[in-house]
């Protein structure tokens, strides 16, 4: 398993995309989990930076192992034209994600947020409904779709076992897991909750928590056990299952909340590649 990191850190410090690039590559990273966010979102781009940015990628010899697509908590809405615009989003930051070379995008923001004016099985039929037509336009494509767990009532996507039905009900073959392990301590859920997502985990995030607050602090900060959950993930087969899909198997670092505050982006990374060295040493960056 690779060590990756999400650039999502650099946006919270107000670090543009292209200098986050090049200071990613000075820590000596291969795998960059790209955050489609501010700076680097692709569908703010104007023809000329979106070239820039994809030419420093590939110049430092990146794998771009996925790209967040953070704007999606419309995906469940009630309003169709709020439905359609998240799509069309997501279509373009999952093109932009094969110029970059990769294959893999992740839906976040649990796959939608639950609005008082509506039901939440109505929210859970748009949600399933919004993915599988967006996993229909990915699949001749070669487009894997990760989702995730956001640990709050307020989004359709907060446990494993809704995660597991989500899959199922969608009912594509290009719908896969992302275990955020920061996500999945708030929730409570163990690394034994993974069972029933088994063949379909193919990437992770190593995320930190004080198991209350989704922190996304520096990792060693809290108290998440990043152990017990990548040895689970080991176990269950996510190198077979990425190996299936022709994909590096990956374990981003993300850190950074939308909201909250990075002081400095590159002492955030060392002091939790330090940490990571002592905890996890067989993660390597290349």
């Amino acid at each position: 398993m690779y060590l990756g990191l999400n650039t999502f850190v650099y946006e919270i410090a107000k670090v543009p995309i292209e200098k986050a690039l090049q200071s990613a590559s000075k820590f000596g990273f291969r795998y960059i989990d790209y955050a489609a966010y501010h700076s680097g979102d692709p569908t703010l781009m104007n023809k000329d930076r979106r070239r820039d940015v994809i030419r420093i990628f590939k110049d430092n010899g990146f794998v771009s192992s996925q790209l967040l697509l953070l704007n999606t908590q419309d995906i469940a809405s009630p309003d169709p034209e709020k439905r359609k615009e998240t799509l069309d989003y997501m279509k373009a930051c999952a093109e932009f994600q094969l110029e970059l070379g990769g294959k893999q995008v992740l839906i976040c923001r649990g796959a939608g947020i639950h609005e008082p004016t509506m039901m939440r099985e109505q929210a859970w039929v748009n949600m399933v409904l919004s993915l599988r037509e967006y996993a229909q336009w990915c699949l001749d494509k070669g487009i894997l779709i990760d989702l995730e767990i956001e640990p709050h009532v307020y989004f359709v996507l907060n446990s494993t076992a809704k995660m597991a039905k989500a899959i199922e009900d969608i009912g594509m073959p290009n719908v896969v897991a992302n275990v955020d392990i920061g996500h999945l301590c708030i929730t409570r859920e163990g690394p034994n909750t993974l069972e029933k997502l088994k063949s379909r985990i193919l990437h992770v995030h190593i995320s930190e928590t004080d198991t209350f607050e989704h922190t996304n602090s520096i990792i060693g900060t809290g108290v998440a056990d990043f152990r017990a959950y990548i040895d689970k993930v080991l176990e269950l087969g996510i190198e077979e299952n990425c190996k299936r899909h022709g994909e590096p198997c990956v374990a981003g670092i993300e850190m950074g909340e939308r909201g909250g505050y990075v002081d400095d982006a590159e002492r955030w990374i060392r002091e939790s590649l330090d940490y990571l060295a002592r905890t996890l040493p067989e993660l390597s960056l290349k």
